[in-house]
C-alpha cells in the first residue's frame, strides 16, 4: 500500500532505489516511514493510500475511509481469510481485522522499514499475521492453492512489473467464488507512453498502464468475473489533489507533480473486484 515521498531533508547517503529529483529526493514506499509524520494520521491505523475524500478535508479521515469503502464496495464479511499484497505500514489489516474480525491475516510486502513498522505494530496489538512475507509480490507462487476468501492489494499493484501473472496468482491462491480486490491506474486510450520517465516518477512500469477494455480482456481469459468495476478518480484522486494544497510541502509538491503526469498521461484511477 503506497504513495512515493518527495523528502524535504538533505540526506548525504541513500539507499539503492531512491530517485532524484532536483534538489529533491523521491524515496519508493518500502524503505520509507515518512507517511506516519508527513501525514495525520488515526493510530493504530496507520496507512498511505491516497485516500477517499468524500465529505472530509483531512487526511486522517480519507485514509480510513478510502480502507472502509474498499471492504464495504467488496462485500468483506466478518471471518474470512485476507491475503494483503502489499501491506505497507500494516493499518489496514489492522483496521480489516478490528472492524470484520478476520479469521486469517497474511501479508506481503517488500523488505524495510515499512514492513519493520508493520510488524511490531501487529505485535503490539495482538494480531496475528501469517505469513508475513518480505518480498516481492512473486513470492505468491510460495502459497498453497486455494487458501483465500479474498486477496486484497491497495495502491500497490499499479507498481508490479507483470499484472497479469499477478492475477494469475491470485486466482491460484483464492478459494472458489473468493475474490480479488486492487486499484490501478488506466490510459484513456490504447497507446504507448512517450515520456515513461514521468511514470517511473511514481514506480509505475510504463507497459503496465492499460486502458478498462485491455484489463477486463486479461481477468476474463484468466477465468476471473467482473463483480464491479468502479472509477475512483474523482474522490481518490482528485480529492488527494485538491486536499494536498493544505498539506507539507512534500504532499503538496507531490500533489502538483500527480496532477500534471495523470492529466498529461489521461490517467484514471479504478476499483476493481473480480470473482473467481
Amino acid at each position: 500500500m503506497s504513495l512515493v515521498w518527495f523528502s524535504e531533508r538533505l540526506i548525504p547517503t541513500y539507499p539503492a532505489g531512491y530517485i532524484k529529483v532536483s534538489s529533491k529526493k523521491m524515496t519508493p514506499f518500502p524503505f520509507s516511514k515518512s507517511p506516519i509524520t508527513e501525514l495525520p494520521q488515526s493510530p493504530p491505523y496507520y496507512v498511505s493510500n491516497f485516500g477517499y475524500w468524500s465529505g472530509v478535508t483531512q487526511y486522517n479521515q480519507a485514509g480510513i475511509q478510502f480502507l472502509s469503502e474498499f471492504a464495504k464496495q467488496c462485500g468483506l464479511t466478518k471471518k474470512t481469510s485476507i491475503l494483503e499484497v502489499g501491506s505497507g505500514l500494516g493499518g489496514s489489516l489492522l483496521y480489516w481485522k478490528h472492524f470484520f474480525n478476520a479469521k486469517k491475516l497474511a501479508a506481503i510486502n517488500l523488505p524495510g522499514e515499512q514492513s519493520d513498522f508493520a510488524k511490531q505494530l501487529f505485535n503490539e496489538n495482538g494480531a496475528k499475521v501469517d505469513p508475513f512475507i518480505e518480498a516481492g509480490w512473486e513470492k505468491m507462487k510460495t502459497l498453497p492453492a486455494n487458501t483465500f476468501d479474498f486477496v486484497f492489494s491497495v495502491d500497490a499493484a499499479y507498481h508490479f512489473e507483470n499484472l497479469e501473472a499477478f492475477y494469475r496468482q491470485s486466482y491460484r491462491v483464492l478459494k472458489p467464488g473468493g475474490k480479488l480486490v486492487f486499484n490501478i491506474f488506466h490510459s484513456d486510450k490504447s497507446v504507448r507512453i512517450s515520456f515513461p520517465i514521468l511514470l517511473k516518477l511514481f514506480l509505475i512500469p510504463p507497459n503496465q498502464i492499460k486502458t478498462e477494455n485491455e484489463t477486463k480482456k486479461e481477468l476474463e481469459t484468466i477465468g476471473f468475473t467482473i463483480e464491479k468495476h468502479l472509477d475512483w478518480t474523482k474522490p481518490v484522486i482528485e480529492g488527494f489533489i485538491q486536499n494536498s494544497n493544505q498539506m507539507k510541502l512534500s504532499l503538496r509538491l507531490f500533489g502538483f507533480v500527480l496532477q500534471k503526469i495523470t492529466k498529461s498521461l489521461g490517467l484514471t484511477y479504478h476499483y476493481y473486484v473480480i470473482k473467481k
